[in-house]
């Protein structure tokens, strides 16, 4: 604020910092040649009466003298809830070298009583006297031994500060039996210290996953040397504790707690979570992930999914239809992936996944509207909205424009009323070019080479959500344009995008129509491709790889985690070692990562425990300072740093060598092992090590996907 007084550098000479220094108790030993040379590392400052000096938390303080004035060293009282001053520093006194000789953070704060002038050390250079000059040791540790056997008197209660912050899963746990020094005496006390004691920057917020913070409620406040200050909310959860020492393997952590007023506001003033911030933008609408503002007005449903079932309620009111539209507009124009809407504690929310990540919409759901918006919805997709014991699947089509949207819609009951999930698709999303998904020159080419083959399965596995359905329509596309006297069929559950030239079937499993029994019908239809949209039992897997076999390009996708876990995931599904070998062309496995914004990205140094945490996962080298892509933030992005996704794959190309290994019964281990000796084998590593040097991803992406 203009006029708010604050403490300010202020000149003196000299001759009399150092004349002062050496009348002080701890450098009266010392040479005075010595204490010359440290003159220019003194910062004097002038502080008005009433400033907090040095704040309880400050992580490894260095040393402050008193030159003029009056100041007091205070701490809070948790049971009364005031600040209390314990002891008074006269002129010539130092303060915080409790925290400064101990490597701790400071226990009280100090305050100025009157107008006051100060002169501060370092840190750093308190360090380099405690060790190097042995008067200002030795008068060092007889001030600590003094001040731990004489005991403080409490002088007199300053003005009441109030309770201290409370977090929403419980009260922080805090030593409450101290010594006088403020610091615990025995157990797992954990240290309440505040956010604004710290002030991190966002090379320090780095150092941890933004996903990893938002779930956890936890902030990186300090890096120094090999250890990494965390702040959290929970100090106590355990599952967070596992979850962080995974990612910070290879670092010191030291966990301090915060109350969840200071993790919220941090959370919005370092722009962390880039959602939620996007969301937020100026005007009260949010920064849309295309550029393109959707009006709910534009929306026009497919009339063909509102008259499938006749079963639908009475006229639905017009605010109704209008928060239905405007929930799909958001979802539309933010690039959401999926909507769900469900009833919380505290009435109905609903929330979008954008770029993996999910966040709260900022407009209110009124009570009243939650059971008219379901049924909105269940009317656009044509289900039963008389039926709310029964999970239901259906689907809904939306024009914006010239935009094709395909919304997959699911129910289910719950204890507070049904939840809904939406699952949307653009047309446009799903006619990808092989080069926007594979970036690496290895792995594209072993793509098309293998799309181009007479036989054979290319299988795609990953993680729900992870953009497999993608890769396959772009690999049939891909086909379809280089050889369109392709006879392709595909057989999918459900259809998420209309192919042209191409038979596509849904399977039905109200009158028995799988997979399996498409499959079988397929191969009859004199096919050169055939597209399997997932492969989940048994007859399925061996159907498909029978085929692929026989003299037909078979395209598949299903669930693994790694290039060898899908020979493992074939064999769980009852296929056989030699039909594997045989008929396994190229196996695909692919993560999703934020991709960074090519229009603010900024290449720079990152601090020593991220290249430790990065060398640990073979993401960086020790040796050598590389600047690495950071995420910054700018109108285009919607202040995120991030603009849509990226897909980190891992790619296992079978030769004949490695067909042998996988009849003769070799383990995963041993696969990996001969496919990366061959050659045949791109690692997620270097998949992300590839992403990072075009400035694709972060370093905090690329350690999320390897952790």
């Amino acid at each position: 604020m203009e006029g708010e007084a604050r403490p300010r550098r202020v000149t003196v000479a000299p001759e009399t910092i150092v004349d002062f220094l050496v009348s002080t108790a701890l450098f009266q030993g010392c040479d005075r040649k010595t204490v010359e040379k440290i003159v220019p590392h003194v910062f004097p400052v002038q502080v008005p009466a009433g400033i907090i000096i040095v704040r309880a938390g400050t992580p490894d303080p260095g040393i402050g003298f008193l030159y003029e004035g009056r100041a007091a060293i205070r701490r809070v009282d948790a049971a009364a809830g005031a600040s209390i001053t314990i002891e008074e520093v006269t002129v010539g006194e130092p303060f915080g070298e409790i925290g400064a000789f101990l490597g701790t953070t400071q226990p009280h704060d100090v305050v100025a009583v009157d107008d006051s002038v100060m002169f501060l050390l370092g840190h750093d250079v308190i360090t380099q006297l405690a060790t190097r000059v042995a008067a200002f040791s030795f008068a060092a540790a007889r001030r600590l031994a003094t001040k731990a056997i004489t005991p403080v008197p409490t002088i007199v209660p300053a003005v009441p500060l109030g309770p201290l912050p409370a977090t929403q899963s419980g009260p922080i746990i805090a030593a409450r039996t101290r010594s006088i020094t403020g610091l615990p005496l025995a157990g797992d006390a954990i240290r309440f210290v505040r956010v604004s004691a710290y002030d991190p920057t966002p090379q320090v917020v780095a150092t941890v996953p933004a996903k990893l913070i938002r779930q956890h409620r936890l902030l990186p406040l300090e890096v120094r040397d090999r250890t990494i200050t965390i702040g959290m909310v929970d100090p106590t959860n355990t599952a967070s504790r596992t979850e962080l020492s995974r990612v910070l393997a290879t670092s010191q952590v030291a966990i301090v707690a915060i109350s969840q007023d200071d993790f919220n506001e941090a959370y919005v003033r370092l722009r962390i979570d880039s959602s939620a911030v996007a969301s937020h933008s100026p005007g009260g609408r949010s920064a849309p992930s295309s550029g393109e503002i959707v009006l709910p007005e534009q929306l026009v449903f497919d009339l063909a999914d509102q008259e499938r079932d006749p079963k639908q309620p009475g006229p639905i009111g017009e605010e109704v239809v209008a928060l239905a539209n405007r929930v799909i507009a958001h979802a539309v124009e933010r690039g959401a992936s999926d909507v769900h809407l469900d009833y919380g504690a505290s009435g109905p929310r609903v929330r979008f996944r954008v770029q993996g990540q999910l966040y709260d919409w900022d407009q209110a759901i009124p009570a009243a509207h939650a059971k008219g918006l379901v049924a909105r919805l269940k009317v656009l997709a044509g289900l039963d909205v008389t039926e709310r014991r029964l999970p239901q699947d259906g689907r809904l089509g939306v024009r914006v424009g010239r935009r094709e949207v395909d919304i997959r819609i699911s129910t289910m009951p719950a204890s507070r009323g049904e939840k809904v999930a939406l699952r949307v698709f653009e047309a446009a999303a799903m006619q990808r070019q092989l080069e926007t998904i594979f970036y690496d020159a290895a792995t594209l080419d072993a793509v098309r080479a293998a799309i181009q083959r007479p036989y054979g399965a290319i299988v795609v596995a990953g993680p729900t959500g992870s953009g497999k359905t993608s890769t396959l329509y772009a690999a049939l596309g891909e086909r379809m344009r280089t050889r369109p006297d392709t006879n392709a069929l595909t057989v999918e559950d459900p259809i998420e995008y209309r192919l042209a030239g191409v038979t596509q079937v849904q399977v039905n499993h109200a009158v028995d129509l799988g997979f399996a029994k498409v499959l079988r019908a397929m191969l009859r239809q004199d096919p050169d491709v055939m597209m399997v949209g997932e492969v989940r039992d048994e007859e399925t897997a061996r159907l498909a790889l029978e085929a692929a076999m026989t003299g037909h390009l078979m395209l598949t996708s299903l669930h693994a985690n790694n290039a060898a876990g899908v020979i493992q995931r074939l064999e769980h599904l009852g296929c056989g070692r030699p039909l594997i070998g045989q008929s396994l062309a190229l196996a695909l496995v692919q993560r999703l990562a934020r991709r960074l914004c090519p229009r603010c990205t900024t290449l720079e140094v990152p601090p020593p425990i991220v290249v430790e945490n990065l060398a640990a996962h073979g993401l960086a080298d020790r040796r050598a300072a590389v600047p690495l892509p950071r995420a910054v933030g700018c109108p285009d992005c919607g202040q995120t740093g991030y603009a849509g996704r990226v897909a980190v794959v891992e790619m296992l190309l079978l030769d004949e060598e490695l067909r042998a290994q996988i009849m003769a019964g070799a383990s995963p281990a041993e696969l990996e092992r001969a496919a990366a000796g061959a050659g045949s084998l791109v690692s997620f590593r270097a998949s992300a090590l590839g992403l990072m040097a075009r400035q694709l991803i972060s370093p905090a992406e690329a350690l999320l996907i390897l952790s």
